[in-house]
């Protein structure tokens, strides 16, 4: 099977808006006597589809690998998530505690009240605050892609699209939609959120060989309906949380038609960046997600420690800060790799 180029490409553009929405850059900085909030408002909306576009090309890859190798590549798929999950959760524990005693020093309660914030079943489900707060997405995967799995080896995934639908839905009363109704949990996870979008992923996988009518559209057309569609999700959000008194959310209703644009226009122009450095990056977009929280909160604390927070109000921040933590949550992490396959090979060579 060959590899569609174009989802590599396109990962990379949605990495870099997933990174803005945690980056938060044009926060404090006002242009033209428009507020930086708004801004940020407008941006942040707009990376939206990131995070649902990442389900989605888990559930089309991982069946495009089922249907070529067998079920038993759901096992090997979800323990390769358990496995990512785990050791960045641990590296992220570590991480936190050694900022904890650099910034208040070591002492026994602040340690205490620290090991204890993860002693919580939520923890397992939900993910933990702290710095690794971004590892809710990997939770999510892997409970959305168990549930996945099961209605799969039932041959079963057109019932669970309507259920995952559903649930959708309903979930939206915690996002966007909670000024109609508070659900009072937590709906940004793998049920509610992510398996939807690894279901629709998985069925754009078992139909991409009927889906042709769009070799006759044009690439710009594929482009202004995809900024068509993104500006409707700003208006809802701002009617929502504007109007409605909702929560800020994470997704919405017109999130839905964005990433089922953007699959679309996958499917029928395959090779887009074939050999770029663009897609050599997007096959990296995982190793940037893990780190790139990290890469944020010290830059923070070196603003904060230099006593440099009127560069957050500079436009240059705006535009470079998001940039700045992309790349070099990249160069950290391929770092990291390298570092780790030289250990390896050193302690094989001991053995």
């Amino acid at each position: 099977m060959n590899r569609n180029t174009t989802i590599d490409f396109i990962k990379f553009f949605a990495m870099i808006f997933i990174v803005y929405i945690h980056a938060n850059a044009f926060e404090n900085v006002n242009i033209l006597g428009v507020e930086g909030k708004k801004i940020d408002l407008i941006i942040d909306t707009f990376a939206r589809f990131g995070v649902p576009f990442f389900f989605m090309v888990s559930g089309y890859l991982v069946v495009n690998q089922v249907q070529n190798r067998g079920g038993k590549y759901f096992t090997g798929y979800i323990f390769k998530l358990v496995k990512l999950y785990v050791a960045w959760f641990l590296f992220f524990i570590f991480y936190d505690l050694l900022m904890k005693i650099i910034n208040e020093g070591f002492k026994t309660g602040v340690l205490w009240d620290y090991v204890a914030s993860y002693n919580s079943l939520e923890v397992f489900y939900y993910g933990a605050g702290h710095t690794q707060y971004h590892l809710w997405y990997l939770l999510a995967a892997i409970w959305g892609m168990v549930i996945f799995s099961i209605f799969y080896y039932f041959q079963k995934t057109n019932i669970l699209f309507f259920i995952s639908l559903t649930l959708y839905l309903i979930g939206l009363l915690d996002q966007s939609y909670s000024g109609i109704y508070n659900l009072y949990f937590n709906s940004r996870d793998g049920i509610f959120f992510g398996l939807f979008y690894i279901t629709l992923g998985a069925m754009f996988a078992q139909s991409k060989n009927t889906i042709g009518f769009s070799y006759r559209i044009k690439p710009a057309v594929w482009l202004v309906t995809f900024f068509g569609l993104s500006f409707i999700q700003v208006v809802e959000r701002v009617v929502t949380i504007y109007w409605m008194n909702g929560k800020e959310g994470n997704y919405f209703i017109s999130t839905i038609p964005i990433v089922i644009v953007l699959f679309l226009f996958i499917i029928n122009k395959p090779d887009i960046g074939k050999g770029s450095w663009v897609n050599y990056i997007g096959k990296q977009t995982v190793g940037i997600y893990v780190v790139h929280t990290a890469v944020i909160n010290i830059t923070n604390q070196l603003i904060d420690y230099w006593e440099l927070n009127y560069f957050r109000e500079h436009l240059l921040w705006g535009i470079l800060f998001t940039p700045y933590i992309f790349f070099f949550s990249y160069a950290t992490y391929m770092t990291i790799q390298k570092l780790k396959k030289e250990a390896l090979l050193r302690l094989k060579k001991n053995a």
